[in-house]
């Protein structure tokens, strides 16, 4: 059946978005994996282009942590098969990173273990938000297409940590988050 479906624009739905994972065409593939990451972060990551040598990171997003300070987040996309011992994977690529937060997107249900697997990794105490997040969070593209769930997180760009502030102004920015 996804042979059949036409590929135009981005994926509405889980037959399209099912058909662009499953193409033999590892261009596409890696399409899949960039509307995942796009999709999930409302545009505000960014796409690891590395191909093969990605250590497993598809994708990078950074989060405000403090007034001044930002954070990392990593992305993983996985169309295929998945397991446990892809999330305690994923956690040790995450920390070699030194990233805080792991966002493991899924075509795929994740099983039992999986969930048990992210849930030991802990928390993050964000300070400025006032709340904890998990380390690891397992999102499915089911939950992106029709939950319409996305990343909930201040995140910031990178620049924005060396950046002079013109007047004040890039702070009260900062602030108003």
């Amino acid at each position: 059946i996804s042979d059949s479906i036409i590929l135009d624009g981005i994926p509405k739905d889980m037959d399209s978005a099912i058909a662009l994972a499953n193409k033999k065409d590892d261009r596409l593939r890696k399409e899949f994996e960039k509307w995942a990451i796009l999709t999930y972060s409302d545009n505000r990551a960014v796409i690891n282009e590395k191909k093969g040598a990605d250590k497993g990171i598809d994708g990078i997003a950074y989060f405000l942590s403090s007034q001044t300070d930002t954070e990392k987040i990593v992305f993983q996309v996985k169309s295929g098969k998945v397991s446990r011992s892809a999330i305690a994977t994923f956690i040790t690529d995450m920390n070699s990173e030194n990233a805080r937060i792991g966002i493991f997107l899924t075509l795929e249900e994740p099983t039992k273990a999986m969930r048990e697997e992210a849930m030991a990794a802990g928390c993050y105490e964000h300070k400025l938000m006032g709340r904890a997040y998990n380390r690891i969070q397992i999102v499915t593209v089911k939950e992106m297409i029709e939950a319409a769930i996305r990343l909930d997180m201040p995140l910031s760009l990178e620049v924005l940590k060396s950046a002079k502030p013109k007047s004040g102004q890039i702070q009260e920015q900062l602030s108003e988050l």
